[in-house]
């Protein structure tokens, strides 16, 4: 089971819900202008869990100029690569970070699904990694509670959104397992996650707990944040300043791999992936792409991995009937 390490002292903060940015100075979503489907359902569920969204666009790749074109290491050809339009995406946003001294910000791709609990859910990530953090300190904790940094001052990268990866197999030691109501059962969460929590961590179980271990591999960049030299760190790296040659996911995976950005990962990921079906589920995959619109949109998505999603409720949220309500209210 979960256990704190306070011996004698106790933090003089308690858990408390994060707030209308999960904590970090601003949540920034990418998306293609031209996807205000997206868009739209982006808008209703942050007014729907009280949390407040940026958008910069996507890029495509032939909007980059030859001369602005990244430098290239590597067998991988990448000319009319749609990695490498992702990748300016990702830049853009680490060069607003940079450029508008944002501290740390939560970068989210705009298909996300959340828990509507996703407050009390970072907010308690949050604490564990101020008040409680055994991975960086032992047993001595209270070595971090005069630190004022949002998840603590210790990291580049947070990966709350991964869809898959693997901790340091060297290294599994560093890890703990922190006390979450609302993280979704085994049986419901992707069989990635499940296999991490049986065969690495030992649990039987994922309901009611959550695993943070050091960031080391994670897949894909639905979820992650970063610290404004955190992303200095990932734009020197990555294709601004130094080449690379595969897609951006592989290259922030393997920096980390090397322990050139370091962070921490949550697990199982509090944003997963919501799926309508069709072409409308990837604007760079050509092979998703390439398949047949569908007509049904948000209303018929599905997501996996979460206990109760944020998505899911606006048909609760926005049921109403106002002349059902009206029919026992007579007037003279």
């Amino acid at each position: 089971m979960p256990f704190f390490n306070f011996g004698s002292k106790a933090p003089l903060e308690k858990p408390k819900d994060a707030n209308a940015t999960l904590d970090f100075q601003q949540i920034i979503y990418l998306s293609m202008s031209y996807r205000t489907d997206r868009q739209d359902a982006l808008s209703l569920i942050a007014a729907r869990a009280g949390l407040k969204f940026t958008m910069i666009p996507g890029v495509t790749t032939d909007q980059i100029h030859a001369k602005a074109f990244p430098p290239h290491i590597g067998p991988n050809n990448m000319a009319g690569k749609a990695w490498v339009g992702v990748w300016r995406a990702h830049a853009n946003v680490w060069r607003h970070i940079i450029d508008n001294d944002i501290q740390s910000a939560l970068i989210i791709e705009d298909d996300v699904d959340f828990d509507v609990n996703i407050k009390q859910i970072m907010g308690n990530f949050n604490w564990q990694l101020r008040f409680n953090n055994t991975i960086r300190w032992g047993n001595k904790v209270e070595r971090g509670w005069e630190e004022n940094c949002p998840y603590g001052c210790d990291w580049d990268d947070l990966f709350v959104g991964q869809c898959g990866g693997s901790p340091n197999p060297k290294r599994l030691d560093l890890h703990q397992v922190i006390p979450d109501p609302h993280s979704p059962d085994a049986n419901s969460i992707h069989p990635w996650w499940k296999k991490e929590f049986i065969s690495t961590w030992n649990q039987t179980d994922s309901a009611n707990i959550r695993v943070i271990a050091p960031t080391y591999d994670p897949i894909c960049l639905m979820g992650y944040a970063v610290t404004r030299l955190g992303a200095m760190r990932l734009l020197y790296l990555i294709g601004g300043w130094m080449p690379f040659g595969n897609p951006i996911d592989n290259e922030v995976a393997w920096k980390n791999a090397e322990g050139k950005v370091n962070g921490y990962t949550l697990s199982p990921p509090a944003f997963v992936a919501w799926r309508v079906g069709g072409a409308q589920d990837s604007d760079n995959n050509a092979k998703i792409a390439g398949q047949a619109l569908s007509t049904l949109g948000n209303a018929a998505g599905t997501s996996v991995g979460i206990k109760t999603s944020i998505r899911k409720s606006l048909d609760g949220f926005f049921k109403k009937n106002y002349w059902e309500d009206m029919k026992d209210e007579l007037r003279k």
